[in-house]
């Protein structure tokens, strides 16, 4: 139906739908898929209508109706990016919408999800277009009309058979649940109705809310952060609103709400920073001096036992695999030395920062090293050596951090730390002076 009214439009020169494609998505799922893209093959070319077959592979970690769902999705708006097409169009109807309002309903969902299929919505694109815009027209027509619409018009359909399989809780509820429902209660569809709508209404009331509340806890926070003293003002009922908005711009999906209430128990909880661990996905939610922080899991980037030796031969960098990072060396200059046709600008002060002697370095083999607890260093010229962990707490770095910074050692001697800098008693300022810098994965050390 959906196809065939799309063509009337073009035909009719609705400016809109100048250039009609198709998209077949095959999942590989039934014994007959095979047979359905001839079928579609037939009926776009009786129309004029260029077809694109998708063939996915469905995953099935979260149930095959999701797996289908989430490849189908991939696919439609994948073809979409191929032909510059700003608008895809499904045939959901009245009865899907019914039925997903049901199931969501037993799954316990939120508004959002109580609020079911959306007439429009948009599907990011992986290149730089505006996102696609995904239009559902028919979600206000009943099932039944569009078979009435398929038979007066002489239309060829076929039937996918697991529409007819009740394991599936979607057909179980079409099959066994609602004729029964209908018949106690004759317009059950439109109250039915009018409540998703309200539903939606209050969904987006809240979801305005939300981004209101985000905006005022992540001002003046680093990226990928949250400040928990303005979380802690809000009402309770607001907080996970807040919490999933800002999981949702970070490009995470969102968790169940019992994970939700245990990410605020602990960020608000009475417990020390580095006690906070909640993980969500690849990613940990950590607590560190009054902001809710959100990394990528650290088990794999902490390197305790390991050593790597290596001699520094010059190069500008040595990759340090184990710790996820590399150590730069640079070279400092002298001010106002510059090569032909360099713009740059190292100014007095760049010049000046204290580096090590590049001759020493070279001389013996240097060791990264993690950390394994009272080891002492010096990075202030007029301050005593300290442990690391006390220089640590002065630095700000957060202790979840602190096992994944690499130690730089020469000679039995430790002479520079991630996140503290070379040691004081070895670095001087001067031309030639090689900088020793460490870059890893963002992390929280400038907070």
């Amino acid at each position: 139906m959906l196809l065939d009214l799309a063509c009337r439009l073009r035909d009719a020169g609705d400016p809109g739908f100048a250039a009609v494609h198709a998209v077949h998505v095959h999942h590989g799922l039934q014994a007959d898929a095979d047979a359905w893209v001839v079928h579609c093959e037939q009926e776009c070319r009786k129309r004029n209508v260029a077809l694109a077959v998708c063939r996915v592979q469905v995953r099935s970690t979260r149930g095959v109706e999701d797996g289908a769902r989430t490849a189908r999705y991939g696919a439609l708006a994948q073809a979409a990016e191929r032909v510059g097409a700003d608008l895809l169009l499904t045939a959901h109807n009245a009865d899907d919408r019914i039925e997903t309002f049901f199931l969501q309903c037993l799954r316990g969902a939120g508004l959002d999800g109580l609020a079911g299929i959306a007439e429009q919505r948009a599907l990011e694109r992986t290149g730089p277009q505006a996102p696609l815009q995904l239009l559902r027209p028919l979600l206000d027509v009943p099932r039944r009309q569009i078979e009435e619409y398929v038979a007066r018009n002489g239309l060829i359909a076929v039937s996918d058979p697991s529409n007819a399989d009740p394991r599936f809780a979607r057909n179980a509820l079409r099959l066994q649940v609602l004729p029964p429902l209908a018949r106690i209660r004759s317009g059950y569809r439109k109250s039915v109705t009018r409540s998703i709508e309200l539903i939606g209404e209050a969904a987006e009331v809240l979801q305005d809310l939300a981004q209101e509340d985000l905006r005022a806890c992540t001002e003046d926070a680093p990226p990928r952060m949250l400040r928990i003293d303005r979380l802690a003002m809000l009402a309770p009922a607001r907080r996970p609103l807040v919490v999933r908005a800002w999981l949702a711009r970070c490009g995470l999906a969102a968790p169940s709400r019992a994970r939700l209430l245990e990410v605020l128990e602990q960020a608000l909880g009475a417990g020390g920073d580095g006690r906070m661990l909640v993980r969500i996905g690849s990613q940990e939610m950590r607590r560190h001096r009054g902001l809710l922080c959100l990394r990528a899991g650290g088990e794999a980037r902490r390197p305790t036992n390991r050593s790597e030796p290596f001699y520094w031969n010059g190069e500008p960098e040595v990759v340090l695999g184990a710790w996820g990072g590399v150590l730069r060396f640079v070279v400092g200059e002298a001010p106002g030395v510059r090569e032909p046709g360099d713009r740059s600008s190292i100014g007095v002060a760049e010049a000046a920062r204290p580096g090590f002697d590049p001759v020493w370095l070279r001389q013996c083999p240097l060791e990264v090293r993690a950390r394994t607890g009272g080891e002492r260093f010096k990075p202030h010229a007029l301050r005593p050596s300290k442990r690391l962990k006390h220089l640590f707490q002065e630095a700000g770095v957060p202790e979840f951090e602190r096992a994944g910074l690499p130690l730089l050692w020469r000679d039995g001697r430790l002479i520079f730390v991630a996140g503290l800098g070379g040691d004081a008693r070895l670095v001087e300022p001067g031309q030639g002076r090689v900088r020793i810098e460490w870059s890893g994965e963002p992390s929280l050390l400038a907070v």
